[in-house]
């Protein structure tokens, strides 16, 4: 019997009935949370990680969460930056957020992704996050919707560690396995 294709992803990857199994399988806890996680988030600032460290992961889980029948009410928006160059985040989210039409009878949740790339790997303290820590508090009237930072678990230990006081306003984190 073929799959039935609930998606198209980037570079042609497609969500079909087995690889959604066998990916909500191994990750049943993490996806009860996560939905549990966008279900109560209010139409304000709520922070989210998501540890998920391989890109046709990613992409999967995100196409799952968009087509997910408990998701209905939701208007996910992705955002993909991967500038390495990337310093100033909040800008560049409530620059995007100026171009979209937000719908009335849907919550609005913001997807990041890409953001690994300005983080790095071996940089003593990033820009991005140097920024990110500084205007911490700015991120509740300027992007006032639940957001879900996708991070590989590099990334989210060297945000954690250099953006301090902007990972203590998590609600939760919600690692991905594969």
């Amino acid at each position: 019997m073929p799959s039935k294709k609930l998606s198209t992803l980037p570079k042609q990857q497609e969500v079909t009935h087995k690889n959604y199994d066998s990916f909500t399988a191994i990750n049943r806890q993490a996806f009860a949370e996560i939905l549990t996680f966008i279900d109560f988030a209010d139409d304000k600032l709520t922070i989210g990680f998501v540890e998920i460290n391989f890109d046709r992961d990613k992409n999967l889980l995100i196409a799952i969460l968009k087509k997910h029948s408990s998701c209905k009410n939701i208007q996910f928006v992705h955002w993909d930056f991967s500038d390495q160059n990337l310093r100033f985040l909040r800008d560049a989210i409530v620059e995007k957020l100026q171009s979209i039409r937000i719908e009335s009878d849907k919550k609005l949740v913001l997807i990041i992704t890409g953001l690994e790339n300005s983080i790095g790997m071996s940089e003593a303290y990033p820009p991005v996050l140097q920024d990110l820590n500084f205007v911490r508090d700015a991120f509740t009237t300027s992007v006032p919707h639940p957001i879900l930072f996708f991070l590989p678990d590099y990334a989210l230990t060297r945000l954690a560690k250099y953006a301090p006081d902007f990972w203590a306003w998590r609600l939760g984190v919600f690692s991905f396995q594969k």
